[in-house]
């Protein structure tokens, strides 16, 4: 059965998820009507997935498809994309601890991106948040010419190169149903 699509990821959140598409590759820009929808369809499969597939409470599980893993590793880092966004903020927010999601949430927010409206109580929220999160803040670094706002007491701000701008660009440039 076909799907409609948008630069060939699906329009309907959770056929992206059964496909292996990340949720930060939704295929609407944040001020779109549908973009709340695909993310709400998105996690309701990824939980759907969880509870079926990890019977044990404390199971860590991760919504990273094997396909993204390896892709990852490719590019140098097997739980994010090795771009120089996902660099910086893994340098910025991880420690021995994991990931720093309050500061995350503090960058994000110093750059206008409001994550509030996210599921924190569904298993693998935390990588879901990080993965939403971390998209939106790369679509508003790009409408910022690669700068990176930080929040208070951390310094103004961090610029990225011209090639990640580009790239960033066209990866989240709008989308029509036409593409």
């Amino acid at each position: 059965m076909e799907f409609d699509r948008i630069n060939g990821i699906p329009i309907d959140g959770g056929i992206a998820y059964k496909e292996g598409v990340m949720a930060g590759d939704c295929p609407y820009m944040e001020e779109d009507d549908d973009f709340a929808r695909w993310n709400d369809e998105w996690d309701a499969a990824a939980d759907e997935h969880e509870n079926t597939n990890n019977q044990e409470f404390n199971k860590v599980g991760s919504v990273v498809t094997n396909r993204y893993r390896a892709l990852y590793s490719e590019m140098g880092h097997p739980t994010h994309c090795g771009d120089d966004l996902a660099n910086l903020l893994n340098s910025i927010c991880v420690n021995k601890a994991g990931t720093n999601l309050e500061l995350f949430e503090r960058i994000c927010e110093a750059n206008g991106v409001d994550l509030g409206k996210y599921n924190r109580t569904a298993k693998g929220w935390q990588g879901r948040l990080r993965m939403t999160g971390r998209n939106l803040l790369a679509k508003r670094v790009v409408e910022n010419n690669g700068m990176v706002v930080m929040p208070e007491g951390m310094g103004d701000y961090h610029q990225l190169d011209e090639d990640w701008i580009e790239r960033t660009r066209n990866k989240y440039k709008p989308r029509t149903n036409n593409e």
